[in-house]
This record gives C-alpha cells, structure tokens and sequence, in this order.
C-alpha cells in the first residue's frame, strides 16, 4: 500500500510547474507579435513620409515652371548665345528651386526645374524639364517677351 499512496504525490510534483512555462511561452510569443507588428506600422509610416516629401517636391517643380511661364521672359535670354545658361536659386520653408535655362537658338530655351525638398526628415528630389520658345507678346500694355509652350511633348517630369 505505501506504492499507492506515494504515486499521487509524485505526478502532482511533475505537473506542478507546467503552467509557468506555458504561460512565459505565450508571452514571449504575444510579444513578438506585437513587435512585428509594429514594425510594419513604422515602415508604413516611413513610406507614407517619402510619398508625401516626393509630391511636395514635384508640387514644387511644376510650380516654379508654372511661375516661369506666367512672369515676363527677360530680354537677356533671348540675347544668350546658343549653349550658354542661366540660373536661378530659391530657398522657400526648408526647400530648394533651382531653374536652370539654356538657349538652343532660334528662340528656342530649354528650363530645368529641380526642387531638393525636405518633410519630416525625409528628403526628397524632383525636377521637371521643359522646352519652351520666347516671343514677343505685342497684346501686353507694353509690349513684352513670353515664353509660350511647344506643341505636344513640352515638358516632362524627370526621374
């Protein structure tokens, strides 16, 4: 009889610490779920972040050609030599415009817009490339040089 009575006690002392273990092992596990979770939101974060710096920076671009195009060409375009540029640098709430125009003779210019622009930390470039020809706008009070669009393919956005 003392074999019976000693076999109780022996199987509740081996299954006496099973549930710590257990319970230890669904943490660990809860808490990498967890973190893995979170990681894919802080990259999804981050991502989001760069499209929005990459958009404010084609805003930009296009800005500043829509603003070229709008403003009185300066009659020192026209006068360039063919090959020869000018540039212009502005600095705007923690972004830079740089547009850059060549002549290609005959009237004829090409305009590099490019934008260096910053959001939340994360940097992003954009530029626009346009070609365009300057005329003389005789409907102006005073008459005056414009640049006026190519037909079809007049800009592009670059890569």
């Amino acid at each position: 009889m003392t074999n019976f009575e000693a076999l109780p006690a022996r199987s509740a002392r081996r299954r006496r610490g099973f549930a710590l273990p257990l319970a230890f092992f669904a943490l660990v596990v809860l808490a990498l779920l967890v973190a893995l979770l979170l990681d894919g939101a802080v990259q999804e974060l981050r991502a989001s972040r760069g499209d929005v710096a990459l958009a404010r920076a084609q805003a930009a671009a296009e800005s500043a050609l829509a603003d070229l195009l709008s403003a009185p060409a300066d009659s020192a375009v026209v006068a360039l030599p063919r090959g020869d540029m000018r540039e212009s640098l502005l600095l705007h709430s923690g972004d830079t415009v740089r547009v850059t125009v060549q002549a290609l003779g005959g009237g004829l210019v090409r305009v590099v817009t490019t934008v260096r622009s910053w959001f939340l930390g994360i940097r992003a470039d954009a530029g626009t490339l346009a070609l365009l020809r300057v005329f003389s706008d005789s409907l102006a009070a005073p008459p005056a040089l414009r640049f006026h669009r190519l037909p079809e393919l007049w800009w592009a956005p670059l890569p």
